[in-house]
């Protein structure tokens, strides 16, 4: 929510000025009507960037700096202290060169009234749904408990990062190698030997046709492609979009299903209500609008289940497993429990797609390999039999 800085006088007529968040201007002036002050003036506070060395950073902080930053935090909050004092005592401590001025900026916006997850939205560096974890913390008055919770979370994140990328490095390795070598055959070797066999009037076959129509698109179009490509990247990094392949939706469903049903299960274990377990939730569901879908369903009378049931999105198996957990009187439970499995089956499915991707890659290698070659050598056979004769 927005930070605005208030002056106003008190009943006994004393000038003071605040800093509060609200929803907006008009809700500030009514919370400090009902406070009893007397508004002079209401100036919203814009956010912050900070900087290293005077220079702007942007750049979002690692998982593993993410994962240490509510591992340390979460170990703190058991001790306490304020929040401030848990802050400054980080500040002091950490080695984490990154990590010590965000300390220190959270710490300072957190004393000039700003909720932690509104300071670390200006701040820009850490990822939404840890950002909605917090937040959903800090209403629920459980902020430690979350925080531990969305630390074990980047942390099978990363694990499942360091697995996918352990079994992609030889495969991508094998395929930057075959794409230099497919790219110099068509580039220079190819060329000069199709001008020896056009020079000799034969008649060239149709794949050493298409060879030559690529190996020209490609000397002409391979500087213009790199640079649309470098283009293309860095417009999507800027504008933080990222490229959905069809292929992957049900492992990015199971992901969005595993944040909800962990952390919905994580609030109801804390004693919140259902409906506003929900609503906390609600900023880490990519699909905008259906937790509060459900929540409006559960508000009419619907159970849980028929809620989910009814909006539509949420497959069988989940309204299945819910429904159980209703009738067996422990759902915070069976959502925990659902939101493991979830989590566990996206593990599973991106697993398999990079166990799958080595032997995908080494075919398609193999088959442009053997395209250029045979081409190559098709109208050299041909000569050869000529010669012959």
């Amino acid at each position: 929510m927005p930070l605005y800085k208030a002056e106003v006088y008190t009943a006994s007529g004393e000038k003071k000025q605040l800093r509060k968040e609200a929803a907006g201007e008009n809700e500030l002036l009514r919370e400090l009507a009902e406070e009893r002050y007397t508004v002079v003036s209401v100036k919203e506070e814009k956010a912050r960037s900070w900087s290293f060395g005077g220079k702007t950073r942007k750049k979002k902080l690692r998982l593993e700096e993410q994962h240490l930053f509510c591992t340390t935090l979460s170990s703190f909050m058991g001790s306490g202290l304020s929040l401030t004092e848990v802050l400054k005592l980080l500040q002091k401590q950490t080695r984490d060169k990154n990590l010590r001025p965000i300390y220190t900026e959270l710490r300072e916006s957190v004393e000039a009234g700003r909720s932690l997850a509104g300071s670390m939205t200006a701040l820009g560096v850490f990822r939404p749904s840890l950002i909605g974890m917090v937040e959903s913390g800090e209403k629920s008055a459980s902020l430690g408990e979350i925080l531990e919770k969305a630390g074990e979370l980047i942390q099978n994140e990363i694990s499942l990062r360091r697995k996918i990328q352990s079994s992609l490095t030889y495969p991508i390795l094998m395929l930057f190698v075959g794409l230099g070598v497919v790219v110099f055959l068509l580039s220079f070797v190819v060329p000069r030997l199709t001008e020896l066999v056009v020079e000799s009037g034969a008649e060239l076959p149709f794949i050493t046709k298409l060879l030559i129509f690529i190996s020209d698109a490609v000397r002409v179009g391979f500087i213009p492609f790199v640079a649309v490509a470098a283009l293309i990247i860095f417009y999507m990094r800027r504008k933080n979009k990222k490229i959905s392949l069809p292929m992957f939706k049900d492992v990015r469903d199971n992901l969005a299903f595993a944040l909800i049903f962990s952390q919905t299960g994580t609030l109801l274990r804390t004693g919140i209500p259902l409906v506003q377990a929900l609503k906390l939730t609600e900023p880490l569901d990519p699909v905008k609008g259906r937790l509060s879908a459900v929540a409006e369903q559960i508000r009419q009378g619907y159970r849980f289940s028929q809620a989910l049931e009814k909006e539509g999105s949420f497959p069988e198996e989940i309204v299945t497993i819910i429904r159980v957990g209703e009738s067996g009187g422990n759902l915070p439970d069976a959502a925990v429990r659902l939101g493991a499995s979830c989590w566990e089956y996206a593990q599973s499915a991106m697993q398999k797609w990079a166990t799958l991707a080595e032997p995908m890659i080494i075919l398609i290698m193999g088959v442009l390999v053997g395209f250029v070659v045979v081409a190559v050598l098709l109208p050299i056979f041909d000569l050869s039999s000529l010669a012959g004769r």
